[in-house]
């Protein structure tokens, strides 16, 4: 992997787009929308093109001669459906010292280059080099970058100007080591297997939240008991199937926790 380079807007063949970068759940192989939501939102966008509309370039992953879509899912699914056989796209390409072949995973490729793209922002390689980050899901090296960004906010507020690098230092050592402790304590990848300790750390730090949010007693303890207490087994199956939308809010869980809570008395 030699890195990232910014090959600016082009046209590119809507046939060599063949992935999206994080967006499995919400479009299929064919980027048909799957959720009513984005239905309403295609057919909105649809009658705009067909007016003649004149829509933004997406954006893209170039690895080799295929494309992943970063952001633009719908514009695919509707260029798709009108035959066209080129559409605008911002294209980054994800470059490799050796050509790609049929057995090259270019998914892995595309998580080499975004956890390059995260080193390079936060030096967290350099400032903790024991740190390893290692997540299941592509997009997810943003969420942990907003994290260490929201810790370098209210660490400026106590100190001064804090950057970047001394900010993921402290959020290392202070947020993730901690809440790995808990998850480490609670046994979490043996519960949970699969799942790679990066993974655990986002859907602690997620279900905190939504607890802390319901007014629920909250923290890293409570967020691991309301993460494997729902009857064992086929919660760890339910939770797993959450791993590929591990950055986005699970619903219900907090209304499970709050019925967990009534029933503690």
């Amino acid at each position: 992997m030699e890195g990232q380079v910014d090959r600016g807007v082009q046209d590119i063949p809507v046939a060599r787009i063949r992935g999206s970068e994080s967006r499995t759940t919400d479009f299929d192989a064919a980027f048909h929308p799957l959720r009513s939501h984005l239905r309403h939102r295609w057919t909105r966008l649809y009658v705009l093109i067909q007016q003649g509309r004149e829509m933004p370039p997406i954006d893209v992953y170039e690895v080799g001669e295929l494309y992943f879509v970063r952001d633009g899912h719908h514009r695919v699914s509707i260029a798709r459906r009108l035959g066209w056989d080129t559409i605008r796209a911002h294209v980054v390409e994800v470059r490799t010292r050796a050509p790609l072949d049929a057995g090259v995973d270019s998914r892995d490729l595309l998580d080499v280059a975004e956890y390059a793209s995260f080193l390079e922002r936060t030096h967290l390689d350099r400032v903790r080099p024991d740190a390893r980050l290692r997540c299941s899901s592509l997009g997810r090296y943003d969420v942990i970058y907003e994290h260490i960004l929201g810790h370098r906010y209210f660490l400026s507020a106590e100190r001064g100007e804090v950057s970047v690098p001394e900010a993921a230092a402290s959020w290392y050592d202070t947020v993730y080591r901690p809440v790995m402790a808990v998850a480490e304590r609670h046994e979490l990848a043996e519960q949970l297997p699969g799942w790679t300790e990066t993974d655990v750390y986002l859907e602690l730090t997620r279900v905190w939240l939504d607890l802390a949010q319901e007014g629920l007693p909250s923290g890293p303890d409570s967020a691991a008991e309301a993460l494997l207490s729902d009857e064992g087994a086929p919660r760890r199956r339910a939770v797993a199937r959450l791993r590929p939308r591990l950055s986005r809010r699970p619903p219900g869980r907090a209304r499970r926790a709050r019925r967990r809570a009534a029933r503690r008395g």
